[in-house]
This record gives C-alpha cells, structure tokens and sequence, in this order.
C-alpha cells in the first residue's frame, strides 16, 4: 500500500472509550527531530550544518519540503537549473512547486523544459441557491449568453463596488445589456442597485428600484424585497416595511443570512404594528438559522438555545487508514504537523480535498481537526458550503478550535472574541497578509502595531520586528490590545460591541463620522446603513462568529442577548 511504502512508522494508538483515532504519527520520534532540526537550520542559512543531518534521516517523506527551502533560500544557496528540474521532476504535486518552476524557467538553458506543477483540482460547493424560476432562466440561456450574462453582472457589481450606483443603473438600462437579460434577471441586479442607493443615503431612488423590481418578479429578486423593506422602516412605514420583509422570509430559495434578516425584520415589524403571534412565527423561521447574524438575534429574543451538536466529525481508525492510503498528501500532512508546520499541512489537506471524491469530504475535515489544522477546517468546510446544508454533522468544523492557539500573557478579552475575529480576518492562517499590509492571525496593521506598542520597527517593511507580527502569540496579543482599546477608549468608551468591530474593520474615525452624519438611533438600523459594505459584512459575520465560539465553548452571549432586546451589546466577559 502507498501508506505502507512512504508513511514509515505509522502510529495510531486509540483508547478503547473514544470513538475517534488518536492524532496520527508518520515519523519516528528521531526524524521528527531531525525534520525539525533541519527546517531551523536552513531557515537560518546554516546549511553546511544541515547536511549531516538530512543524510540520517530514514522518511523521505517531508525531503521535497526541505530541498524547497534550500533551493528557494534567498540567501543562502543559489540553485541550478539541473537542481530546480530534478525536484520538479519528483516534487511536481507540492504546492510549492509553481514557485520552483518559474525560478527554473528563468534559469534554463536553452532547449531545456522543466516538468509543469501538477495543477490544482478544486471542487467547490455550487453556490447560493436561486428562485427556480430565476433558475431556469439562467440554464436556458445557453453558453455563450451565460458568458454575457456573467460579464453584465460582474459589470454591475465592480461598478457597485466602486460606489457608482447610478452609473451602474444606467449600464444596465442600456439595450446592449438590458436586451440580453430576462426581466428576473433584471431585477434580480437592480436590488443590488436599489441597496447601493439605499447606504448612500438616496433614499427616493432606492425605493423606486427595489419597490419596481420586488414588485414584479418576489422571490427572485430578494434584494429588492430587503431594500424595500428597510427604505419602508427608515420611512417609519411598518406596514410597508413588514410586507416585504414578510414576503422575502418566506421564500426558502436563498442565502441563509438573507431569510434570517428578513425574518428577524419581518418580526420586528410586525412587532411594531400589533402582531406578536406573527412576530412569533418569523422569530422561529430566524432561529432555524443559527450560523448567521438574525438566527443568533433571534435565538437571544426567544431564549432557546441553538441546538447544535459540537461533538468532534465521527472518524474511527479503519477510515482513517483507508483515507491516508488515498492520498500522499494527506500523509505529508500528518508528518507537516508533526514538525510544526501547520499552515503547510493545512494547504496540502486542502489540495488533497480536491482531488478526493465527495465521500471523503467529512474524513478530510476530521483528518484536519485531528492534525490542529484549522485554516484547513475553515477553508475546506466553506468551500463545500456546509454553512448551508441541513446535516449539521460537519458544522464544527466551520468553527475550528486549535490548541494553545493563545496571545502572549493570556486571554484578556474572551476567547470567542479573539477567535471571532481571527476567522474572519485570516481564517486562521499565521502568514495571512492583505493587499494594504495587514498581518498575522489577526491581519493588525504594520501602523496600528507601531501606536498600540511605541515601536517604529514595527512600521518598517521586512525587518525583524515587523517579521513579529506573523507570530501567533504575539499577534494576537497586539490585536487583544487593540480590542482593548476600541471598547475602552475609543466611541466614548461604551464597549458597545457593533461599534468595536465596524471601527476594526473601517476605523473609528469612520465610524465616528458615519453615525454623526447619519442621524439613526436604531443600532440595527444603522449597522444596516453602513455606507462601507466590507464594514457592514465584517460586523455581521464577526459578530456571528463571536457568538457562534461563545456556544461551541458553553458561554452565554450577553451582547447577544442585549442586542436581541434592543439594547446597547456593551461587552461582558463570561470567563
């Protein structure tokens, strides 16, 4: 068997009381050292001390890793070509291997071809369900007008991202565009439109848009239905308001965070002219949802808990051993996390997932919990779209719980705080880093860093202060004082959680700003006016994860519950 011949000694000792394998070992305790050992070594461009060590090493299994680091060293060792072409040429499937093939091709000689990387295979989830109708209108529409579909609709929504939504109606509106869509269609993005003009404050436009389109073609455009609803509440029209939402919680064909807002909505409206047992019945069609922002509101107004079973994904020795036969990566995986190398094992178990039939999917993920590897359990558990599938068996594994994963001098703020964020920000990946700079577990700012710590080297780019920020404990600690000081200090000091993290994410000048300028005293109501939608999305899904933590560890949610009640969601440690 392929485990036979590469995995070396395999051990996989479980107790007879736990249902699950005990973390699985591919190296001896000895090449685990040396593996180790080797990988400081060279990193530190040691190399010459390197050698004696890697020629006593028994498990070939992690050598493409380690000759990737030398040959890739900036420094240290500066590869041939017959060096570079050799490890393509028995390290093709690494994921590492794109970078070592163009470094070959830069140094080929002439008449000379290095192996291609083996290309990735994805297989992903088949996205948001639609209306039927909507649908159907998509799957008639043929190869080449699904193209030109795509490219309407990718139009539309750069244009929206770019704040230009009245430039965005009028390429729509355009015969060129407007001829090739069915009226659902249509309508379906002119609710993207009528939002756009709903957070920028043109409140006239946005009704006549989302009232036309919702209107006219119901639950295919469920944006319309959203957008007319809150023009309606923000116009102090309830009835109205509660007609739209009403009709869009009723329809099952759609994202799941958007029928738990427009339920939670439709409630509140209801609320607000006379009808509680209705406002009753939207609250339980919320609650169904309790991965997402409403379902959690919802859950908090009704008192009931989520009902979410957080046992580990069941795996027992016999799959495991099936699993690990499968794929060589998986067992250069297991071995990653041996040597600490997680974030390494994490992108191999996520290449292995796309090459492994959908059978294995649930395997893969406990593999993955197994092995501490969480970037893995978030990025493959989203890519399936578990968070909307009614079997909740692998729902835990969207909410990943690494050991010792702490900041430097201990947990201040929450646990389920810090991880809330933490999952939104890098998904759990230590060497996260965004197009403006952000770092780390937390994505903390070279310059935020600096303020929060007095220290300038944090600011400048590559040395090895700034290298800090890539470090788990000492990232989390900077973004735990961040937290700190946004509940403390900042926003007059109410440790009101909504406005802690809209100022995370957009700043709390921006913030400060906004809800000056804004005039709106209904928190949700504001939070939903955001003007910046990568701000509003970040609270709505940093604020879901926090609570989603606090159930998963056995915490009460008292911001959460604030909330529901109409409440400031002022912080409240549960430790």
């Amino acid at each position: 068997m392929l485990r036979a011949l590469i995995a070396g000694v395999l051990t996989l000792a479980m107790p007879a009381a736990l249902a699950a394998p005990a973390k699985p070992d591919v190296l001896s305790a000895q090449d685990e050292d040396r593996y180790r050992k080797v990988f400081m070594l060279q990193e530190a461009g040691r190399l010459e001390e390197a050698d004696p060590i890697i020629k006593k090493i028994e498990n070939p299994v992690l050598l493409g890793y380690v000759f990737e680091q030398r040959y890739m060293h900036p420094t240290a060792y500066r590869s041939s070509y017959s060096e570079l072409a050799r490890w393509l040429s028995s390290y093709a499937d690494h994921p590492d291997a794109s970078g070592v093939y163009r470094l070959a091709l830069k140094r080929r000689p002439k008449n000379s071809y290095p192996q291609k990387p083996v290309a990735r295979r994805w297989r992903t989830s088949s996205g948001v369900e639609l209306h039927p109708d909507l649908e159907a209108d998509y799957d008639r529409a043929g190869t080449s007008r699904s193209r030109q579909i795509k490219r309407i609709e990718g139009r539309v929504r750069y244009l929206l991202a770019k704040d230009r939504p009245t430039q965005a109606l009028a390429y729509l509106n355009n015969p060129r565009q407007f001829n090739l869509l069915t009226s659902r269609q249509t309508d379906r993005i002119r609710g993207w439109i009528a939002e756009s003009f709903y957070v920028h404050g043109k409140l006239g436009q946005a009704r006549r848009l989302a009232e036309q389109a919702a209107n006219r073609s119901e639950g295919s455009a469920v944006m319309a239905q959203w957008t007319a609803g809150l023009v309606a509440w923000r116009q102090n029209d309830m009835e109205r308001a509660f007609r739209y939402h009403s009709a869009m919680a009723e329809e099952p064909h759609q994202q799941s965070s958007l029928r738990a807002a427009a339920a939670f909505w439709a409630a509140r409206s209801a609320l607000a002219t006379g009808r509680s047992d209705e406002a009753f019945l939207y609250l339980e069609i919320a609650s169904q949802y309790p991965l997402t922002f409403y379902g959690q509101l919802a859950l908090g107004q009704l008192g009931q808990g989520s009902g979410i079973d957080w046992s580990p994904i069941a795996l027992d020795e016999g799959e495991l051993d099936l699993l690990l036969d499968k794929s060589p990566r998986l067992i250069r995986a297991v071995a990653l996390s041996e040597v600490g190398k997680y974030q390494e094992a994490a992108l191999e178990i996520r290449y292995a997932q796309g090459e492994l039939p959908a059978s294995d999917d649930g395997k893969v993920l406990a593999l993955a919990g197994l092995l501490d590897a969480p970037a893995a359990e978030v990025h493959v558990s989203e890519a399936l779209g578990i968070r909307e599938q009614t079997d909740r068996t692998l729902w835990p594994a969207l909410y990943p719980l690494p050991d010792d994963l702490k900041p430097n001098g201990g947990f201040k703020i929450d646990q389920a705080v810090l991880y809330g964020v933490i999952r939104q920000e890098s998904k759990f990946s230590t060497t996260a880093k965004s197009r403006v700079g952000a770092a780390g577990l937390m994505q903390v700012m070279p310059r935020t860093a600096s303020y929060i710590t007095g220290d300038r080297r944090l600011m400048q780019r590559g040395s090895q202060a700034s290298k800090r920020l890539y470090d788990p404990g000492y990232n989390m600690q900077l973004g735990q004082s961040y937290i700190e000081m946004l509940l403390t200090e900042y926003n007059g000091g109410r440790a009101d959680m909504f406005e802690m993290a809209l100022s995370y994410n957009w700043g709390p000048g921006n913030f400060r700003r906004y809800k000056a300028k804004a005039g709106i005293d209904d928190q949700l109501l504001l939070l939903e006016s955001v003007p910046n939608k990568e701000a509003r999305q970040f609270v709505d899904v940093v604020m879901t994860n926090i609570w989603v933590y606090r159930d998963r560890l056995g915490e009460e949610a008292p911001d959460r519950d604030k909330a529901a009640a109409g409440k400031s969601p002022v912080y409240e440690s549960v430790k």
